[in-house]
């Protein structure tokens, strides 16, 4: 199948608008999931979704753009740029937590995984330079453990789903 580029990058655009919105949702649980602890359980169980709208996409995007002819890695293409666009506008959402309103999370989140490697049994070399470490900016933080992340999981998450979203075909209504 020939691709056209400019249909992948409108349509992941356009899907990443979708998933971003669900992930800024999701990151909501997690936000007000540290004082309530049920609603950090909803957005655990939220993070379901992400494969679910993954495959969804895919689908649409083979059957709609592609006409049935989507290749593996066409579709493994699709996912990570869908997960970039994706993670744009939940970088927002984490930009605006760690910058105004919990300012302290991210030398928080430092703070017990350094407790959490004294605890275990790693070497102290280890544990001093995790100690030693600079704390990140908020920029550096979202870039690594939020866009960095998002696009690594939709490239694994594309290596499983995408071969089951090429094979399904919805049915047709006569």
């Amino acid at each position: 199948m020939e691709e056209n580029k400019s249909e992948l990058l409108n349509y992941t655009m356009y899907a990443g608008l979708f998933m971003g919105l669900f992930w800024v949702l999701k990151y909501l649980f997690v936000i007000i999931g540290s004082s309530y602890p049920v609603l950090n359980f909803i957005g655990t169980l939220l993070s379901i979704g992400t494969p679910v709208l993954l495959f969804y996409y895919l689908v649409m995007y083979n059957t709609g753009v592609a006409e049935n002819k989507m290749r593996y890695w066409h579709g493994v293409q699709f996912s990570i740029m869908l997960f970039f666009f994706a993670s744009i506008l939940e970088s927002l959402i984490v930009f605006i937590h760690v910058k105004w309103i919990d300012p302290a999370f991210i030398s928080n989140l430092y703070g017990r995984m350094i407790e959490m490697a004294e605890s275990m049994e790693i070497t102290k070399s280890l544990v001093t330079q995790l100690t030693e470490q600079s704390i990140p900016t908020p920029f550096t933080y979202i870039f690594n453990s939020v866009i960095m992340a998002d696009v690594f999981w939709g490239l694994i998450l594309s290596l499983i789903i995408v071969p089951i979203a090429v094979r399904y075909k919805p049915k047709q209504n006569i």
